[in-house]
């Protein structure tokens, strides 16, 4: 089983430990049921889907974990983001989007519930750390390679 995680290294500069909004966001959501439903194929999309809408909505994918029933992202954004519209975006255009791949056997549909807790600045390495250990927390949920 190879890693679920890809984390992109965000290193602070001066302008951004300046920067009047460094405002963190660790978004979580299952798929309908907690089915496993994301293979690998669908993870390259969602990997791909996800930090592009992301950027379309003036966001950045700081670290993403995606298992076979669970998506942890999390983003930094300004203070103009819409949180609900991005995830919104997220979860109902990745779910649209991935039906419509032939590769995609499973399907992928998601709970209607998801999570939004703030991170701190100071604490960005711990979450990005959890996102990391997603494995191992999540035994044998990690998408085969």
């Amino acid at each position: 089983m190879g890693s679920a995680i890809t984390v992109l290294k965000h290193t602070l500069t001066l302008k951004d430990s300046l920067a009047a909004h460094q405002l963190y966001f660790h978004l979580a959501w299952t798929t309908l049921e907690r089915r496993p439903m994301i293979d690998r194929t669908t993870q390259d999309f969602l990997n791909d889907f996800l930090r592009r809408t992301a950027v379309r909505e003036h966001a950045e994918v700081v670290a993403i974990a995606i298992l076979q029933t669970h998506v942890h992202v999390l983003v930094r954004s300004g203070p103009q983001v819409d949180l609900s519209r991005l995830v919104q975006l997220m979860k109902g255009g990745s779910s649209h989007a991935a039906n419509r791949l032939p590769e995609n056997r499973l399907g992928l549909r998601w709970a209607r519930e998801y999570s939004a807790t703030t991170v701190s600045p100071k604490s960005l390495h711990r979450a990005v750390h959890y996102l990391e250990t997603q494995e191992q927390h999540h035994p044998g949920e990690g998408v085969r390679r």
